[in-house]
């Protein structure tokens, strides 16, 4: 426990992840409120779901890319510590999943604070969570989900070239951007449920929602979510690439930090 508490003082303290996950995160929910929220075509407590599914993928994507940042430093010398102390891959895994958990579910209340007082503000009504015990699982699941991601990125850039992991440290910010608009335009029906990007953000959208959320966003009589099929697809995200990072965990060799430097 005392890694856990090194790990979540570490990240909670860290200037870049407090600007660029807290302070973007507020950033997204004042464009949603205040800019983009002029058209707004099924009513704002949809549109306020919506927006916040959102919010949350981003930003957990965010301090996941913090979290890598972090693991890369690591990296270097896990090899020895593996090999020459009582850390486990196993262990070392768990800690940055408690890390993850405890950080995010801080973060889940300062975002519900944000979605609640900004759009309640501009739509003039108080617009709560339905299900506020489903709006932190889903954070908590998107953690889980991206923890074991940016591990085997973070790996992979050891095993390879030390360049690369500035580089791959972003890549689940961008996929979550990606994917976030990828339900808003795209007919996915049960395809949904494979991409774990849009299963955390419906599930954000759900704790909202007095209805069912529709698996296609344009589509209120379609095909509505699944939340057990859901946290079965995100589960099983979590497992597949945490045993991909502890296969990957055994290649390590130590590779020393100034490899990544551009000269």
């Amino acid at each position: 426990m005392k890694l856990v508490l090194i790990f979540v003082k570490r990240l909670l303290m860290n200037p870049y992840a407090i600007g660029f996950g807290i302070g973007y995160t507020y950033f997204m929910i004042a464009v949603g409120a205040f800019i983009l929220s002029s058209n707004y075509e099924y009513g704002p407590v949809y549109y306020t779901a919506a927006w916040y599914g959102t919010v949350v993928l981003v930003s957990t994507s965010m301090f996941a890319s913090s979290i890598g940042m972090m693991i890369s430093y690591h990296s270097g010398g896990l090899s020895f510590l593996t090999r020459f102390s009582r850390l486990t891959p196993k262990y070392y895994l768990l800690s940055l999943y408690l890390t993850v958990t405890a950080t995010l579910l801080i973060v889940s209340v300062l975002m519900l604070a944000g979605v609640i007082s900004l759009f309640s503000y501009r739509f003039g009504e108080l617009i709560l969570p339905e299900d506020w015990g489903l709006s932190f699982l889903d954070v908590v699941l998107s953690g889980m989900f991206y923890m074991p991601l940016v591990l085997l990125l973070e790996e992979a850039t050891v095993v390879t070239s030390r360049k690369l992991s500035r580089a791959v440290t972003f890549i689940p910010y961008f996929l979550a951007i990606m994917f976030g608009f990828y339900y808003y335009n795209l007919d996915l029906t049960n395809m949904a449920y494979y991409n774990p990007f849009v299963v955390i953000e419906l599930l954000a959208e759900q704790s909202f929602s007095t209805k069912m959320i529709p698996l296609n966003y344009n589509d209120l009589h379609g095909p509505t979510l699944n939340i057990g099929y859901s946290i079965a697809s995100v589960l099983t995200w979590c497992l597949l690439l945490s045993l991909a990072s502890i296969v990957m965990f055994r290649r390590l060799y130590y590779k020393p930090l100034e490899e990544g430097r551009f000269v």
